[in-house]
């Protein structure tokens, strides 16, 4: 049996159906590839609005993680098109990319506006 993972219009290539088993395998390779800190800064951009250094110094304070470790892995996520952010000085709103937002609902995390949009 097939599961339709799709992307929507303009995030790459037309949908590909992917078993089961492809989900699966694909799951595992980006819990291998990102680490806990990453998996970690890029759920919680999913449901959290602000500044990346907010966003970090929170997450910090809250899970006991240096800042400098959680800087290092939102410019990794950046690297990745995960997430983005503007740079030193400018006072931009941090936010999930679609990429990003595909690996969350791959991993089983759901950003919020998601099941806000399905329950109106």
């Amino acid at each position: 049996m097939a599961v339709a993972l799709s992307l929507a219009a303009g995030e790459g290539c037309a949908s590909t159906p992917i078993s089961k088993g492809g989900v699966a395998d694909l799951r595992r390779l980006i819990l291998r590839t990102l680490n806990e800190n990453q998996i970690l800064i890029l759920s919680s951009l999913a449901v959290q609005r602000g500044t990346i250094t907010s966003l970090l110094r929170s997450l910090s304070e809250e899970n006991g993680v240096p800042l400098s470790t959680l800087k290092l892995n939102a410019r990794i996520l950046r690297g990745l098109n995960l997430i983005s952010f503007g740079s030193t000085g400018e006072n931009r709103c941090a936010e999930v990319e679609a990429l990003g937002s595909f690996v969350l609902r791959l991993l089983g995390y759901e950003p919020i506006e998601d099941a806000i949009q399905r329950t109106s």
